[in-house]
């Protein structure tokens, strides 16, 4: 991944739930740990997405390798390509207790849509600048 601008951290923990009969975790759960992540910091940006706001268009995850309970998985969200009315957040996936081990990286395209018709509309003023 290029040198980009590290917009979030998230620490999720590992539950034992999230592991499947090879005793890893789920493959699906990578997902859900991303969502999670932007999540976090859609809501640590205080943006209100009642009216308009991201659907998820594309989901790419490359798994490096098998994170395993018990751990903390630390989500590194990055600053993607901006279009009008589409976002790229790029993440990386390391684990609070080996750092230095990628175990996973990929991205996630949303668009904004107004929710009352369903349509794309440009990325607020005020998220873009956000992410400037």
């Amino acid at each position: 991944m290029q040198e980009k601008r590290l917009l979030f951290t998230a620490r999720i923990p590992v539950r034992w739930g999230d592991m499947d009969s090879r005793q890893h975790v789920n493959n699906t759960t990578y997902i859900q740990y991303m969502e999670e992540a932007r999540v976090l910091w859609f809501r640590q940006l205080g943006l209100d997405f009642s009216e308009i706001g991201p659907l998820v268009l594309q989901n790419m995850h490359t798994y490096l390798k098998a994170v395993v309970h018990p751990a903390t998985v630390v989500v590194e969200l990055y600053g993607g390509a901006i279009g009008r009315s589409s976002l790229v957040v790029e993440h990386r996936l390391t684990t609070l207790e080996d750092p230095d081990t990628l175990y996973g990286e990929g991205f996630c395209k949303l668009v904004w849509v107004d929710h009352q018709n369903g349509g794309s509309v440009a990325i607020p003023d005020s998220v873009r600048a956000l992410l400037a």
